[in-house]
């Protein structure tokens, strides 16, 4: 944070950032909008941004501005919005297409500070990527506050990450809710009232809620375009589609019951793995893993080093069809395991375990990666398979899974054993 951004007390961002930002999101004519980023280019762009900021820094009771205009300076010191378009608003457009409340209702930004005690810094990559990058007037609720009529001013005590997105945006009146109250101990009792016994949506609530938004949309207007919807909303519904052609269902994480074979709780990796191997490699893995482990839930982490195996050995563009690649990965699987069991990625993972191993920091799915090398090669081996490489090994089987047992298969010996 620059001295001078420290200094400036209840200054409008544009003051100090310009009338378009160009400071923080670069020339106007340079700028591509959010929706045209693909997953991959998102999560790059969220890794360099901070995932917290401590408001502290600014001092006792700072105003909106001033931390509005914290962010700001910690954004465009990250570069990580350079040539990013966000859904700009005004306050005319803002009120008109959000809920329908009294004018008397929207408070001056100015106005507004928070309890510096009671209310907790930024999560900033919060900020950027569930409510910048997902903006919708519409879904802006009310903060809750104190007001005092000593000071003038308005102590928010709910909703500072809403409001601080409204104020990059460009919207300088919200609507707030509040007390009239001199006693700071009432900023406590609100920010406990929402946040202390509140119910977070878990993951598969989120994906459950954006495919039924789809679902529902899709319904009332049946030519409604899938690219009206944000990425990770089209995300969650392709991959249900996937899941329910294969007659695979998600379900909530921690229930009573037991999970049943072709259930999934990893909501989270398993869309993380759809959205990073694409379609086209997702659907052969799980294909592959039901086939499998077909009397067992779906390991998330099966399929995502089902993933990086089906990936590696195209673009080393092995000369076989996917169809026969697939045929063999599932081979080798039954060969080695029963329908029921589900822990190949453990024991894939397990020789990978040493200190020796540890110091070369091998990512997970190329260590399953490796484990299916070795089963394909064994159950296989007259196909043409290319050893699973990383940080100068040539092949990360032969270097650390000599402990990976495998049976003989067809009379040959095992290559590996």
């Amino acid at each position: 944070m620059t001295f001078e951004i420290a200094t400036q007390k209840n200054v409008d961002p544009k003051e100090i950032f310009g009338d378009d930002m160009s400071s923080v999101f670069g020339a106007k004519l340079n700028r591509k909008h959010i929706r045209t980023l693909n997953s991959i280019a998102r999560k790059k762009l969220f890794k360099k941004i901070p995932e917290y900021v401590d408001t502290d820094v600014l001092g006792e009771d700072p105003y909106l501005f001033d931390i509005a205009n914290l962010c700001l300076d910690v954004l465009a010191k990250s570069g990580a919005l350079k040539g990013i378009n966000l859904d700009w608003q005004t306050d005319k457009s803002f009120q008109d297409n959000t809920l329908r409340r009294h004018p008397s209702m929207y408070v001056r930004v100015s106005q507004i500070c928070k309890n510096w005690k009671t209310q907790r810094g930024i999560q900033l990559r919060h900020l950027v990527a569930d409510i910048l990058f997902n903006f919708d007037p519409k879904c802006v609720l009310m903060g809750l506050a104190r007001y005092s009529q000593v000071e003038d001013k308005y102590y928010l005590n709910d909703a500072q990450h809403r409001y601080i997105a409204c104020i990059i945006l460009g919207i300088r009146h919200i609507p707030l809710e509040y007390t009239v109250s001199e006693l700071r101990s009432d900023d406590i009792i609100q920010y406990a009232a929402v946040n202390i016994r509140s119910l977070s949506a878990s993951e598969f609530d989120k994906y459950r809620v954006k495919v039924q938004a789809v679902e529902a949309k899709l319904e009332e207007v049946p030519e409604d375009d899938l690219s009206n919807f944000d990425k990770d909303y089209i995300s969650a519904y392709e991959l249900h589609g996937i899941l329910s052609s294969l007659n695979c269902k998600m379900i909530e994480k921690g229930g009573t019951k037991k999970p049943e074979p072709a259930s999934c709780t990893g909501v989270y990796n398993l869309l993380r793995h759809y959205e990073d191997y694409g379609r086209d490699t997702f659907t052969r893995a799980l294909k592959i893993d039901r086939k499998a482990f077909h009397k067992a839930p779906i390991g998330t982490p099966n399929i995502w080093g089902i993933c990086e195996f089906i990936n590696y050995q195209t673009l080393q563009n092995v000369s076989m069809s996917p169809s026969e690649m697939d045929d063999a990965i599932v081979k080798s699987l039954q060969h080695r395991y029963n329908a029921n069991k589900n822990g190949f990625h453990q024991e894939a993972k397990r020789p990978f375990q040493s200190d020796y191993a540890k110091t070369y920091a091998i990512p997970e799915p190329l260590k399953i990666a490796a484990g299916l090398y070795k089963l394909v090669t064994i159950t296989s081996p007259d196909m043409s398979w290319k050893p699973i490489a990383y940080s100068g090994f040539e092949n990360l089987t032969l270097e650390f899974m000599e402990d990976y047992r495998v049976p003989d298969c067809h009379g040959l010996t095992a290559l590996f054993n």
